[in-house]
């Protein structure tokens, strides 16, 4: 009888490799797929796997197989007393795709009304920066299902620390925009969306830009990320080659 393949995670993972850097484009619990630009290892080799924004896995694996981008792997061996972790981290990721899509990246709309705009019918830079809000909230009322709870007891508050805009080109009255927000530079109380907004029907960029957010609790102290908001910051986190 065949043994059944354990499923793969689709999701691009930041990995240290004896020097370098590589990354892991999929994961399963037995092994995946590294992709490096060096000499791909032909023997045994040890990895140092990012899983979250204060959490690294070490690792042994061994290559299984290889092309012209990377090498296909399989794990032999995770650090003491972290491999329930790592098995809890693949689970985490399969749960996340079955709820979210394999698209891991946000998107949503938003219509340009009346008073967006100013006397000349564009829209008004700076009302950018309030849909860059609007999308953040979208995402988290589409993915935090305890979301009214944390906020309404004032449990947490959601802090942007850092918020950027650039004006690519105009929009007016009636417009529908489409937006994209990934994730980047993840840390422990604080995280970057990267979203970008595009005229529907054209599909020009009209415009770019970032917001960095950072959590603080009832008493007005930065604290770390929630794990419930953490898991989705990850799941739409942008890894680049």
């Amino acid at each position: 009888m065949e043994k059944q393949r354990e499923p793969r995670v689709k999701k691009k993972i930041r990995a240290v490799f004896e020097g370098g850097t590589g990354i892991i484009e999929n994961i399963s619990s037995s092994g995946g797929f590294l992709k490096l630009n060096q000499d791909l290892p032909t023997d045994t080799f040890n990895i140092a796997l990012k899983i979250g924004a204060y959490k690294t896995l070490k690792m042994k694996c061994e290559p299984q197989w290889q092309n012209d981008s990377g090498v296909g792997f399989r794990v032999l061996e995770v650090e003491d007393s972290k491999e329930a972790l790592f098995r809890q981290y693949v689970e985490k990721q399969i749960k996340s795709l079955e709820r979210f899509g394999d698209q891991r990246v946000f998107r949503t709309e938003i219509v340009v009304t009346l008073k967006d705009t100013n006397v000349f019918g564009n829209v008004y830079f700076s009302n950018f920066i309030e849909y860059q809000g609007v999308v953040r909230e979208k995402l988290l009322l589409s993915t935090v299902p305890d979301l009214h709870e944390m906020l309404a007891g004032n449990s947490i508050r959601l802090v942007t620390v850092e918020v950027y805009n650039k004006y690519v080109s105009n929009s007016y009255f009636g417009d529908r925009l489409l937006t994209e927000l990934t994730t980047s530079e993840i840390n422990a109380a604080t995280c970057r969306l990267n979203i970008t907004f595009r005229n529907k029907g054209t599909g020009e960029l009209v415009g770019e830009g970032f917001q960095r957010i950072c959590i603080v609790g009832s008493k007005g102290k930065v604290m770390r990320i929630p794990s419930n908001l953490l898991d989705i910051l990850d799941f739409y986190q942008e890894i680049k080659d």
